[in-house]
């Protein structure tokens, strides 16, 4: 009986899978924020366990333009691997220690939406049309 019951379960499990395919292509892509950092040579963030840990500098980037409590990021360059870290982290230049790392820290007020500018662009044209409505109107101005 056990392999009917498997045989019955496989076409299902195709199904489910396809349907899982479909609401992932369904979902729009969400808009995420993007942030400039400045970058250090000789420093690093200083905490006794790592937040998280990233591949490559675009996804410690990326990871970090995300997270609002992410302060910035910093390359171990012995392991080869960045870490993010969250505000209160100090960034610190220890001499015999910190020689080889870089450290980048988000500028939070450059932080904006990476929206597309084509919802910019027609609130702008309702504007214009609101202004272009009450001209029209033929209302006295007191």
């Amino acid at each position: 009986m056990m392999p009917a019951r498997r045989r019955a379960l496989r076409p299902t499990l195709a199904l489910f899978g396809a349907l899982l395919c479909l609401a992932q292509l369904a979902t729009p892509a969400s808009a995420g924020l993007v942030c400039k950092y400045k970058k250090y040579k000789g420093r690093a963030f200083t905490t006794p366990t790592n937040w998280i840990k990233a591949e490559d500098e675009a996804d410690a980037k990326k990871k970090c333009d995300e997270k609002e409590e992410c302060i910035g990021f910093h390359l171990y360059p012995i392991v080869n691997r960045w870490y993010l870290f969250r505000h209160g982290t100090e960034l610190v230049a220890e001499p015999g220690l910190t020689e080889d790392f870089f450290a980048w820290t988000k500028r939070m007020l450059t932080c904006e939406d990476d929206a597309p500018k084509e919802a910019e662009e027609e609130e702008d044209e309702d504007d214009g049309e609101y202004e272009d409505a009450t001209e029209d109107s033929g209302e006295d101005e007191l």
